[in-house]
């Protein structure tokens, strides 16, 4: 473990720098585009793309709300055309992202370069990731999982600082006795493990629920069955979050 602080410690100068010499070659990229003729034209595309995809959103959107809302009706088919319905708001990101790959293709074939509209493809993901977030996700803890996790995570990956950023994370090597693992896969797991015990925990709620209306069961019967699947269905988390991780279980 003090292996690993001593790393941190001694790359933060190095770090900084790292972040000087990135905003400086952010900027002398951005300037190259704004005295590219072929970086004006990406830009052109993307917002003829995103214009594009505003309008067939615009025409879309309704014909997509009225076929999919439930009518007031209750069963599996209603609850499913509901939960489809959350995600017509992602419609317009995702017009926007498959119309400006098609230009990008165009530019490349062009101009040999396509870096200013991959840009704005990457863009469209952050604004499809902050959508998902704001008006597909319900749950309070899927919710906050998105705002802090996915929504700064699309936006390093707009930036272009994602990959460097993981390279960073799976070089810091974290010890703890006989067990060693990256930065990286510490903070997957605390990820991964939050997804997993979230599922864990509705699935249990789910399987509970069901096994207590099982009248024919005697209540202790219904009990143990109920207490069994609580630790197959955490044990099963536990493992996979162990193999996520990427941590050696004989070495526990």
């Amino acid at each position: 473990m003090a292996a690993g602080k001593g790393k941190n410690m001694a790359t933060g100068p190095d770090f900084a720098s790292e972040t000087l010499a990135w905003a400086a070659e952010a900027g002398q990229i951005a300037k190259g585009w704004l005295l590219s003729p072929a970086a004006w034209s990406q830009f052109g595309l993307l917002a003829l793309a995103y214009l594009a995809a505003r309008i067939i959103a615009a025409r879309l959107g309704p014909v997509l709300r009225r076929l999919l809302a439930p009518g007031g009706k209750t069963g599996l088919l209603p609850t499913l055309r509901g939960f489809a319905l959350r995600f017509v708001a992602l419609v317009l990101p995702v017009l926007a992202y498959g119309l400006t790959a098609m230009g990008e293709e165009v530019t490349r074939s062009l101009f040999g370069s396509g870096d200013v509209i991959a840009f704005g493809k990457r863009v469209f993901l952050f604004l499809a990731a902050r959508i998902f977030v704001r008006e597909v996700l319900t749950d309070s803890f899927l919710r906050l999982l998105g705002r802090y996790v996915l929504i700064p995570a699309m936006a390093l990956y707009a930036l272009g600082l994602l990959d460097d950023l993981s390279l960073r994370l799976e070089e810091t090597v974290v010890e703890l006795g006989n067990i060693r693992f990256s930065a990286m896969a510490l903070l997957r797991g605390l990820i991964a493990g939050s997804l997993l015990f979230w599922a864990g925990s509705w699935s249990n709620r789910q399987s509970a629920d069901y096994i207590k209306r099982q009248e024919e069961l005697r209540p202790a019967t219904r009990e143990l069955a109920v207490k069994a699947v609580e630790v197959m269905i955490f044990g099963a988390a536990f493992l996979l979050l162990m193999s996520i991780m990427g941590i050696d279980l004989t070495a526990v």
